[in-house]
């Protein structure tokens, strides 16, 4: 007997198909590189010259770090320069090793001039086989699907941000929460942030109902189903400045790194943006800003909350989370100087 299809919804970590990680990891130390050169410049600017070009990720960073206190930005140059002369280094580079941070070309030029490695080269269908890019079935019968109302959009909601631990910022934390959206077609879109409230240990900020932080069209394209959908959810407190700004450029410029770099270990055009396609790149474009912040956080001890990405996947207008129009509510923490708080989310589809 035929099953029903049913959504699917999860928090992208890591990532679990060794070959897909592989070629994202290269993409995470281009642009470590990138943010390590922007910091040796600070320390040596004409040792190490920025690249003229504006696109260059090292402008990307260097706005970003343009906000940290001048003492924070001095410790930050003063501990890659020591890095770079660490042994061993070029031996976690891996063919990045070549990449020459003195040279006024931007990192991403000498990588694009470097040749794709041969060993992170993949068959396509390898795609394929990564968990959440193929239907999940509940066991009802496909007859039952068709008495279903069919929904044709989709929403995240937020349900309540908690204060567990405020952070050493002094008095209130003043928390903002914005973010990103990549759609099924790959269309990224900012989220504009807004004012949660003011929290202090312990205090909540429920919505009742609750409240929609960005939504989705299931049937503006012609990509097929099943389709993918991804939110990245950025909790700031407001001192942190232009948190939101960097990461929506952020993900732009990884979102492009990634389908690049996967096309390239294919061997050839990606074709479609939806299907088993388009969900496996943007669990790798979610694990890849989260690697981002981790090194941050290290390199520069910028120890904001990193962003977390929600994904869901909708197989058709008449699938349902275990029979409900909304998925079960899920929560994830952030933490980042001495603070932690925790999101409640759902997913919706609605008519």
């Amino acid at each position: 007997m035929a099953e029903n299809v049913r959504n699917t919804d999860s928090v992208v970590g890591a990532l679990s198909n060794a070959k897909l990680k592989a070629v994202t990891d290269r993409v995470v130390r281009e642009m470590r590189l990138a943010a390590e050169k922007v910091a040796c410049h600070h320390a040596e600017p004409a040792k190490y010259p920025m690249p003229a070009a504006k696109s260059a990720p090292e402008q990307l960073f260097a706005a970003r770090f343009r906000s940290l206190p001048e003492g924070q930005r001095k410790k930050a140059a003063d501990k890659v320069t020591a890095a770079l002369k660490k042994p061993g280094r070029a031996a976690g580079l891996g063919d990045l090793a070549k990449v020459d941070l003195r040279s006024p070309a931007s990192v991403e030029a000498q990588v694009k001039a470097l040749p794709f490695p041969s060993g992170l080269k993949f068959p396509a269908d390898e795609l394929r086989r990564i968990p959440g890019t193929s239907a999940v079935t509940d066991g009802e019968p496909a007859a039952a699907a068709q008495a279903v109302t069919a929904l044709r959009n989709l929403e995240l909601r937020i349900h309540q941000v908690r204060c567990l631990d405020e952070t050493s910022e002094i008095g209130k934390d003043e928390i903002h929460l914005g973010g990103t959206s990549i759609d099924e077609s790959g269309d990224t879109k900012k989220v504009s942030s807004f004012k949660v409230r003011s929290f202090h240990t312990g205090d909540v900020q429920t919505y009742a109902p609750p409240k929609r932080f960005t939504f989705f069209s299931l049937t503006e394209t012609t990509v097929t189903f099943p389709k993918s959908y991804f939110v990245t959810l950025v909790l700031a407190e407001v001192d942190w400045g232009g948190l939101a700004d960097f990461l929506d450029a952020l993900l732009d410029k990884v979102k492009a790194k990634v389908a690049a770099a996967v096309a390239a270990a294919i061997g050839g055009a990606l074709g479609s943006p939806g299907g088993p396609v388009g969900i496996a790149i943007g669990i790798a474009v979610g694990y890849a800003v989260t690697q981002i912040f981790e090194f941050l956080k290290s390199l520069w001890g910028d120890e904001v909350f990193k962003p977390v990405t929600v994904s869901t996947v909708i197989p058709s207008l008449t699938s349902r989370w275990a029979g409900q129009d909304n998925s079960a509510e899920r929560s994830v923490e952030y933490a980042g100087y001495g603070g932690r708080y925790r999101l409640t989310y759902d997913w919706r589809m609605y008519a």
